[in-house]
């Protein structure tokens, strides 16, 4: 993706005026505090996804400002260094490109796995910076909502922390011969330990498996309504302000319903609240952090809304987080940056968004070019290479759902027992595993043509759909206005062609009225073709109207070999076919038997060519 120079000039001029700005106001350190130097430089990095290869996650943090991260357009993301060691960490920097997040967190990690959080809230892009204090060996942002329809990109993200101590060895005191006795008053009068209390708070048990954290279920109250946030920090914390503790820590967690903790007032029977772990009291329970989890069948009912407009909570809504003095004197510096690189930037920046909103509709075959592909393809090799380590067979699939932090496999057969580090549905229909894990697990380098007539239609309630068109076993139909089914159409092909494990396929349309890409072959009837759809590599077949009765029995005839690898598509009304979309004019498209997707958030496209 190239940059233009009135892009890269306002940002240039803006990250040196933000660069200057700060350096003339910093504060001095205090004398006694521990030295802070830069820890994630050149560091190994990970990311939930890429835009595509040319958008890799060591990018943020490699000190260069002309390279940069790039996700997947989709929620959520996140970015992650290795700092190599377990250490200090007191302040992260992020310069956001144009495309940035507007709700994330910044997280500290031990082990990459289990995650506490440092600080949370809204984002307005520029430069941020978050003096926080914690220890850990891994540093994350997590992104929970995009700016726009593109998704996070980072021109560098600092971490800042306590370098590795030199080792010293204490030279030995010649005059200390011999260990002191111990005074015999101070023996009398020291107490060997405290008293211990009458009546201890009662405490979960602290032992389950790997990654078991201490929580809590939030309840309804006995004139039905539901517990306060605010109430549950004071009855397990002893401080009912303690309450944004919880909140950070359990934001980002899909709750039993699907839904998020977004809003500290808002809270539902039933949610999971991931509680500090000073927590004591009766009714916290220790273990895996239930949550939500996917039916064994795509489904396209949504969860239940939350209000777009709480009541507010009187206990809630004039309290928040202590604020350190030192962090109120660096307040003013970052106004100040703020306000110098939105008088930079903003304007600019508008006008380039803009000019992208109104980009005319271009109605020619695109090939895909987005994360979400290479982050399914990386999911797939890591499949096959799990199947074959155990000496599994591959799995045959109707569909792909990435949701949440999870990919879920349908499958076209029960199949049990699943390779780590997938998981089995309880009817052994859908194979799940985490995203993370995934991304770095051993992947198989062989082919991936089994799935290349996977799409991806876009975004669901839940997350992303992708289905495989292979197991239709017939005629695929596309309706609504054309200029919609074209654009829908156009994705369509896009996946099949230009997607990691395409194979590349012929394309072949026939009729009027259809799009006239350069790139596939125009035939004026069906006649012309049938004697070529033999078993083989396969293709696409794309009918600008329904099959005669005649037609639809050759096809049906074809369809019957299972190494029959066609896929056809008629562009509008077909009674005969067994999948049948409606694409709509408000960007949703609509099956009947998979989760609505808004199909225009699908990829990002480039030109076929460029």
């Amino acid at each position: 993706m190239s940059e233009s120079p009135a892009r890269g000039l306002l940002r240039v001029l803006a990250i040196t005026a933000l660069t200057a700005l700060l350096a003339a106001v910093a504060l001095p350190a205090k004398a006694g505090e521990a030295e802070v130097v830069l820890l994630s430089q050149g560091q190994p990095a990970v990311a939930s996804s890429l835009e595509n290869s040319n958008f890799p996650a060591r990018n943020a943090f490699d000190g260069n400002p002309e390279t940069r991260w790039s996700s997947a357009f989709a929620d959520p993301q996140w970015i992650r260094i290795d700092l190599g060691r377990r250490t200090t960490v007191h302040r992260v920097e992020i310069d956001w490109e144009v495309s940035h997040s507007t709700g994330f967190s910044i997280q500290l990690s031990d082990d990459g796995e289990t995650w506490e959080t440092h600080w949370f809230g809204e984002g307005d892009g520029g430069r941020d910076v978050f003096n926080i204090l914690g220890e850990g060996r891994y540093v994350q942002m997590y992104s929970t909502q995009r700016s726009g329809t593109a998704g996070n990109s980072i021109w560098e993200m600092r971490v800042f922390g306590e370098p590795e101590p030199e080792p010293v060895e204490a030279a030995p005191d010649p005059t200390d011969t011999a260990e002191p006795e111990p005074s015999a008053e101070a023996s009398e009068t020291t107490p060997a330990s405290p008293t211990p209390s009458d009546e201890p708070e009662p405490e979960p048990s602290r032992s389950g498996p790997p990654g078991s954290v201490l929580y809590y279920v939030v309840k309804a109250t006995a004139d039905d309504n539901v517990e306060k946030l605010n109430d549950i920090a004071e009855r397990f914390l002893g401080d009912r302000d303690r309450y944004p503790e919880i909140a950070e820590l359990t934001q980002g967690h899909r709750q039993p319903d699907g839904a998020y903790l977004t809003d500290p007032r808002t809270l539902q029977a039933g949610w999971v609240l991931r509680m500090p772990a000073d927590a004591t009291g009766e009714g916290l329970e220790f273990g895996p952090l239930p949550g939500y989890e996917p039916s064994a069948s795509p489904s396209s009912s949504a969860s239940a809304a939350q209000s777009a407009s709480p009541e507010p909570l009187a206990e809630v809504a004039d309290t928040g987080p202590a604020i350190s003095p030192g962090v109120w004197r660096t307040i003013g510096a970052v106004a100040a940056a703020v306000l110098v690189f939105a008088l930079l930037t903003g304007l600019g920046f508008w006008l380039l968004r803009r000019r992208k909103r109104n980009e005319p509709f271009d109605d020619s075959l695109l090939r895909t070019d987005t994360s979400a592909a290479w982050t399914v393809d990386r999911a797939l090799r890591v499949l096959i290479a799990a199947c074959e380590r155990d000496g599994l067979e591959v799995p045959g699939m109707t569909g792909v759902f990435i949701e949440g932090s999870l990919m879920r496999l349908r499958l076209t057969n029960p199949a049990s027992p699943a390779p780590e580090p997938w998981t089995v549905s309880d009817d052994g229909q859908s194979w799940s595993a985490p995203l993370a894990k995934l991304q770095s697990g051993a992947a198989s380098e062989g082919s991936t043509a089994r799935f290349s007539r996977l799409i991806n239609l876009g975004m669901g309630e839940t997350g992303r759909v992708l289905v495989d068109f292979s197991v239709a076993r017939g005629v695929v139909s596309l309706d609504g206005p054309t200029r919609v089914r074209h654009e829908v159409l156009r994705r369509w092909l896009g996946e099949l062609t230009g997607s990691p494990w395409s194979n590349d396929p012929r394309v072949v349309m026939i009729g009027n009225g259809l799009p006239q890409p350069e790139q596939v072959e125009h035939l004026a009837g069906i006649e012309q073709i049938f004697p070529e759809l033999e078993v083989g590599d396969g293709g696409v077949l794309v009918l600008s109207q329904a099959p005669s009765a005649a037609q639809q029995d050759l096809l049906a005839a074809r369809f019957a070999n299972p190494e029959f690898a066609w896929v056809v598509i008629v562009l509008g009304s077909a009674p005969s076919a067994k999948w049948r979309f409606t694409a709509g004019d408000d960007g949703w498209l609509r099956s009947g038997f998979l989760p609505d997707v808004r199909f225009d958030e699908q990829t990002a496209v480039r030109r076929g060519g460029e």
